[in-house]
């Protein structure tokens, strides 16, 4: 019985070792490779892995070497990581591991445990410190794709891991002292390593789930905008159709005046004319030629008007930005909505914006002006945060905004004057961009 606890437990450690390092090239090597060949070395290192657990042929220092240069090769294979990229990652994981392992010896005989005899619960920590570590970095870098869940989840998430090294200690200093519970010692941290391997998994669908209604939100605003430019550009294909229809009589009218030498009132009707063109259509304040720029403007000028909002304007970019629209979409308009939002607070005399907005040298500068009632819009943290009764589900916010503009070397400056609002975006051009 002995033995077979052993095999497994030796081919369950190599397991978890393994998918811990996959977890660990999600986070710093998200791109993938479909090269078939990463199976082939995947499954060779899994077996070396299994059999360095079940002997000692391996010497330390050999296996250390094996590992980095598995994790080497397996970068460039599974990850398309450069040479160097590589080099460093498998370094610092290989260098990371040791040094927790290290901590884990530490961690066992502080409760008396003499890890030469019981090596099996170092390696059963030192998998719960990495797995912890793991959900850390997840949650914290910022080359991650996946949006920030909660952190009310992210508490309980990570205080599993937490609560599964303390149990572990317990478990294995218990088998330590009565040898007849060796075998539950193993069964039951193996059992704890897999439902903190679970509860990692867990907290991926999580973040993506968060991640696919951040883009849902953007898609729905992406719609609303490209509806508000269909509606636009059909007013004014109905009015140039009434135009061409009225246009015979019109000039009909136009010659009878002027052969009769009612030159005055031909430049009456012909103002008035001009006049009901122009009123008919929707007044824009925005004319820059930029189909996302102009119908976001334009549109917030609208509801401004409405509100007795003071929205003064300023734009100055081309028609084609070195922008990807739905970034555009992101800042811009999650920028106007907060402003907006702001100013419905203010009294009615009070409530102004000012937009500032230019493209010069591949450069883009938005600069957003506007009034707001003192309150606080900082957490602890010195972070803001929404002033919206419903926070959790109202946009993307500035987050996002910041996380946009980061992608472009850019960066988001914030003055809060108490009653005046103030942010400025800086952002710089990339060439594969494609706004349009």
């Amino acid at each position: 019985m002995g033995e077979y606890m052993s095999i497994f437990t030796g081919v369950f450690l190599a397991f978890l070792y393994v998918m811990i390092v996959r977890k660990f090239m999600d986070v710093f090597l998200p791109e993938r490779s479909n090269n078939i060949v990463r199976y082939v070395v995947w499954a060779i290192y899994f077996t070396f892995s299994a059999a360095s657990n079940l002997t000692n042929i391996v010497k330390p220092l050999a296996l250390i070497t094996s590992n980095i240069i598995f994790i080497f090769i397996l970068a460039i294979l599974d990850r398309k990581a450069s040479i160097k990229a590589a080099s460093f990652f498998s370094l610092i994981v290989c260098a990371v591991w040791m040094l927790v392992e290290v901590g884990a010896v530490a961690v066992v005989e502080r409760y008396g445990i003499d890890f030469v005899k019981s090596r099996d619960s170092v390696c059963f920590v030192s998998l719960l410190i990495m797995l912890l570590l793991v959900v850390i970095l997840n949650k914290s870098w910022k080359g991650s794709k996946y949006c920030n869940i909660p952190i009310k989840y992210f508490i309980m998430i990570l205080s599993i891991p937490i609560i599964s090294i303390f149990l572990t200690n317990r478990i294995f200093l218990i088998a330590t002292r009565h040898i007849e519970y060796n075998n539950f010692a193993v069964i039951s941290s193996a059992f704890l390593l897999m439902i903190n391997y679970v509860i990692f998994e867990v907290y991926t669908w999580m973040s993506r789930d968060a991640e696919l209604k951040s883009l849902n939100k953007l898609y729905g605003q992406q719609l609303e905008l490209c509806s508000r430019q269909a509606a636009e550009q059909e007013q004014l294909y109905m009015e140039i159709r009434r135009t061409r229809h009225d246009m015979k009589s019109h000039l009909a009218s136009l010659l009878g005046m002027v052969e009769s030498g009612e030159k005055d009132e031909a430049v009456k009707y012909i103002q008035q004319l001009l006049a009901d063109g122009l009123g008919k259509s929707g007044e824009e304040i925005s004319k820059s030629g930029n189909i996302v720029v102009d119908s976001l403007v334009n549109y917030k000028y609208s509801i401004a008007k409405k509100e007795g909002i003071a929205f003064e304007v300023s734009v100055f970019v081309p028609s084609v930005l070195p922008f990807k629209s739905e970034h555009l979409v992101i800042i811009l308009g999650n920028l106007l909505e907060n402003a907006f939002d702001a100013c419905m607070k203010v009294q009615p005399k009070g409530r102004f914006i000012r937009l500032d907005m230019s493209f010069e040298k591949n450069m883009l500068k938005i600069g957003i002006k506007n009034s707001c009632i003192y309150e606080n819009r900082r957490d602890r943290y010195g972070k803001f945060f929404s002033t919206k009764h419903d926070a959790e589900h109202h946009g993307i916010g500035l987050a996002s905004v910041e996380q946009a503009v980061k992608g472009y070397e850019g960066e988001v400056i914030i003055d809060d004057k108490g009653n005046q609002f103030n942010v400025d975006v800086i952002m710089y051009g990339k060439e594969e961009s494609d706004n349009v």
